[in-house]
């Protein structure tokens, strides 16, 4: 996966789960389980192409892609 292709999945999941709108950075990364005190660093990361997307993390988001959901569910993403 390359940047443009995640930038662009981040657009297609918001609207598949009905947010209207792309998801955040931040929820990209909570999606993704990420960690540290703000996941969506890494996403920013990934879509400057400061770092490589990792076999796991396109994978991951392919299934989602595919109608799959976060395992916690929706709630999940959203901030506390």
């Amino acid at each position: 996966m390359i940047p443009d292709q995640l930038r662009t999945a981040r657009a297609t999941l918001g609207q598949l789960w009905g947010l209207g709108r792309p998801l955040k950075m931040s929820e990209m990364g909570r999606a993704l389980g990420l960690g540290g005190r703000d996941p969506g660093e890494s996403i920013r990361d990934y879509e400057r192409g400061a770092t490589a997307i990792s076999g796991p993390i396109s994978r991951l988001v392919r299934v989602y892609l595919g109608g799959a959901l976060p395992p916690d569910g929706l709630d999940s993403i959203k901030p506390d």
